[in-house]
């Protein structure tokens, strides 16, 4: 028992050669040894010796197979967990087993066979009903996802919070509060988790009201306040406007993290209040927190609206300080912000500078900002970058019309009417449909 725990503890630290070195001199050996010797190797991405010890075990468990499963899944081998699965003998292939395999397959995305491995379940449990919710909602497909919610016998309360915070996850911000309602009525009391979903679907659509009649609900029920219920009040006030009430809730937080500073720096930065979201940068600067790129991010959006050039490109230079990698949203803001200012040429060389293709909403901004201060010279010389990018979707070999709603989105954006107008003709007569959009517009 003593090695085994030994064994266990060095694995889970990750310290497998003193864990192998016990498991080596251990006199005596049960199956629960060789399985915390299989998930230490298997917990750092080892599956080869995980595999020759497995091929080595006298007496294998459910539990044996069930731990070679969920190491090769967690490692991304599904074609090796599933072999695994298929060889696991039929008096030993468990709900748990089962489990593993769908689990494996939602984490790697792959939903569909994920529903096929669920559907050929004889016997499941409620965690993995959780998981299928989860993995149809982590890839939008909330059709389904409520489908298997619906398909359901009986519930509980973490069944009710996959569905809640899937529906938030996807913006579908009245179906959770629906769901909210529907949950209570049946007898389930709320959490930390459901609150801070039932916060994220406020805080998206803008509904203050409602998210102060949810925030008087957590202090009547005394609902713990952890860093997740923390920030949701934090991003729910400062996302709809009452920056006082985020501004007090999060200078009451005893630690906050990156979570934190960034639902207020946005809220600042969405609300045209640019100073203080550079000043709440600047804050976090001399903080313990490290900014991420979101950080970055919510302050380069606040430099371009506020016209604060300097700021912005100080702020853009310090990424690297902090071992961040600029994306195409963090290239747009800064040729927004170049733009709105004038300063055309250093917003264009910014662009040909990029180590990423530009995308509409940069190009965008770039067409638009010439359009504002009336340099044809310099609309031509985008144009040509925007005819280069054509030419580059229309060279790739997967046949992709995006292009084509790419330059309509481009034209668009700088109000040239009649070029974007083309673009669509062309996508259309390529036989091209686009997905049917949506938008809400909150008051």
């Amino acid at each position: 028992m003593v090695g085994t725990s030994l064994v266990d503890m060095y694995g889970k630290c990750r310290d497998i050669v003193s864990s192998r070195k016990v498991f080596d001199r251990m006199p005596e050996r049960n199956v629960v040894s060789w399985n915390a010797m299989i998930g230490g190797y298997m917990r750092i991405g080892n599956t080869r010796l995980a595999s020759i010890l497995f091929e080595s075990m006298p007496v294998k468990s459910s539990i044996t197979w069930n731990e070679m499963i969920d190491g090769y899944a967690r490692n991304g081998d599904m074609t090796m967990a599933r072999r695994i699965f298929d060889s696991v003998p039929v008096g030993l292939k468990n709900v748990v087993a089962w489990t593993v395999l769908v689990d494996g397959y939602v984490s790697s995305g792959d939903m569909d066979a994920a529903g096929e491995v669920f559907e050929r379940m004889t016997e499941r449990n409620l965690y993995v009903w959780s998981v299928m919710i989860t993995g149809y909602f982590k890839k939008g497909d909330t059709v389904k996802a409520r489908g298997v919610f619906d398909g359901m016998g009986s519930r509980n309360l973490v069944i009710w919070n996959s569905l809640i915070s899937g529906y938030a996850q996807n913006g579908m911000c009245e179906e959770v509060l629906d769901a909210f309602s529907r949950m209570r009525g049946e007898g389930f009391e709320p959490d930390e988790v459901t609150y801070t979903s039932v916060l994220s679907a406020c805080a998206q659509s803008g509904m203050l009201d409602i998210g102060k009649e949810i925030h008087q609900i957590i202090l009547e029920k005394r609902i713990e306040m952890n860093e997740f219920v923390l920030n949701g009040l934090v991003d729910m006030y400062a996302k709809c406007g009452d920056l006082r009430n985020a501004r007090l809730i999060f200078e009451g937080i005893s630690l906050q993290n990156s979570a934190t500073w960034n639902c207020l720096i946005t809220g600042f930065a969405i609300h045209g209040q640019c100073k203080e979201a550079i000043e709440f940068f600047r804050r976090m600067e001399v903080s313990a927190v490290k900014p991420d790129s979101i950080t970055f991010l919510s302050v380069l959006s606040a430099c371009a609206h506020g016209g604060f050039v300097e700021e912005g490109l100080k702020t853009f230079s310090k990424m690297e300080k902090y071992g961040l990698k600029p994306n195409v949203k963090h290239y747009g803001c800064l040729v927004d912000l170049l733009g709105r200012k004038g300063k055309l040429q250093d917003a264009y060389n910014l662009v040909k500078g990029m180590p990423m293709m530009p995308n509409d909403v940069v190009l965008g901004a770039l067409l638009g900002a010439c359009r504002i201060h009336s340099d044809a010279i310099m609309t031509d010389r985008v144009l040509e970058l925007v005819r280069k990018m054509n030419s580059y979707y229309s060279s790739r070999d997967d046949d992709d019309d995006g292009h084509y709603v790419l330059l309509s989105n481009i034209y668009a954006a700088s109000e040239k009417w009649e070029m974007a107008r083309g673009a669509r003709v062309k996508f259309s007569a390529n036989g091209s449909k686009k997905p049917p959009g949506c938008s809400l517009l909150v008051l």
